[in-house]
């Protein structure tokens, strides 16, 4: 247990600490079974534990742990894949496909596909989509902080897609997301304060995100602000001081800053209008081939996707870029080497049906990687 404060613990308290050290996710249940206790006697030695501050809070996380701690939704995504153009008013035959979705959690899954800690932060309700989505998730991320809501129901969306991967109109059922208000996130003030960074998504209300940026300016974390949708831009913080990077699609740009985004000269003077929010740092990524990096500091880069993208899903890309990019400056690489990362990642998500491709490795993306460096446009200002 190295690196924890020494205080004195009695043989079952030190049993449960390794436990937990080894498998952050283990039950109450699995440790008692493995201590030979009740359950009930086992969590009142973790509450003993975490009032001596090797743990915080229900999560089981070590006091030295640094979670990448995503904020946001977890839904149901179901998906209709038309395999011939819509014909309005009568039957279209499709394919269907659900996942598990959200913004939030899927940067969560692809951060723990690369082996980065990875936490989630949401409101699910007491239902089968929560318990699939949650069967789904475990495996990548912590999800014990996640809160469930008796009476509400967890999040769903639902899209129709023509033949060429175009979204032709999705309807959504994400009421819970109000729930997501400052005092919700208050009370997990004492695992934010741990984070590595912090990474939070548009389905939260505006003033929790606003809240979120008062935190992480208090406690000098840094924050990733990433759009979902051209409907949820009410959701824009008035001012984005202490945004270390927003990362925003170019029609939720037009719409939101009322400017056309037609080419990568668009996408970069748009980038630049982000930083006049307050932004530290934008990514504007257009049709999911371009992406447009600009910062405070002048520094500007930019990446066009040199493969064919005819046949591409135009969902998940946005999240892949911000994993693979956290991912990378983790490793310590430079943002232009953490751009590619993210680039690289959110390229060959949009290759897949799934929301995370199922592929994604370390291994895996540092070959993309290097793959993709052959080739890609890389530009520079």
């Amino acid at each position: 247990m190295k690196g924890l404060k020494k205080m004195n613990l009695n043989e079952k308290e030190s049993l449960i600490l390794k436990r937990i050290l080894k498998n952050p996710f283990v039950t109450q249940q699995e440790l008692a079974d493995e201590i030979k206790l009740s359950r009930s006697a086992t969590a009142n030695l973790i509450s003993g534990l975490v009032r001596k501050e090797y743990l915080l809070g229900k999560a089981y996380v070590l006091n030295e742990s640094k979670p990448v701690i995503c904020i946001g939704a977890a839904n149901i995504d179901r998906r209709y894949l038309m395999e011939a153009p819509l014909i309005e008013g009568t039957t279209n035959d499709v394919k269907t496909q659900s996942t598990t979705g959200g913004v939030a959690r899927s940067i969560a899954e692809n951060l723990g596909r690369l082996e980065v800690e990875a936490a989630l932060l949401s409101v699910v309700g007491n239902d089968p989509e929560w318990r699939k989505i949650k069967a789904a998730s475990e495996h990548f991320m912590d999800v014990s902080a996640v809160d469930t809501l008796e009476g509400e129901a967890t999040g769903t969306f639902m899209e129709v897609v023509n033949p060429n991967g175009d979204i032709l109109f999705g309807l959504s059922d994400m009421e819970i997301y109000h729930c997501m208000t400052p005092e919700w996130l208050t009370k997990h003030l004492t695992l934010l304060k741990r984070a590595k960074y912090l990474v939070a998504d548009l389905n939260l209300p505006k003033e929790t995100l606003e809240l979120l940026i008062a935190l992480k300016m208090k406690h000098q974390i840094p924050l990733v602000l990433i759009t979902v949708s051209v409907p949820k831009m009410v959701n824009m913080p008035a001012s984005l001081d202490g945004v270390d990077l927003l990362i925003v699609k170019h029609d939720e740009t037009e719409a939101f800053l009322n400017l056309a985004v037609k080419s990568e000269e668009d996408a970069e003077q748009a980038a630049i209008k982000w930083l006049s929010y307050g932004a530290h740092s934008v990514i504007v990524t257009k049709n999911d081939d371009t992406l447009v990096y600009v910062a405070d500091n002048g520094e500007t880069i930019r990446y066009k996707n040199p493969h064919d993208i005819t046949n591409r899903y135009k969902w998940g890309a946005n999240e892949a870029i911000c994993a693979g990019l956290i991912y990378a400056r983790q490793q310590g690489k430079s943002i232009s080497q953490s751009l590619m990362a993210g680039f690289a990642n959110g390229y060959h998500t949009t290759q897949s049906l799934s929301l995370v491709r199922s592929n994604l490795s370390t291994l895996q993306l540092e070959k993309d990687i290097e793959e993709l460096a052959k080739v890609e446009k890389e530009y520079r200002v």
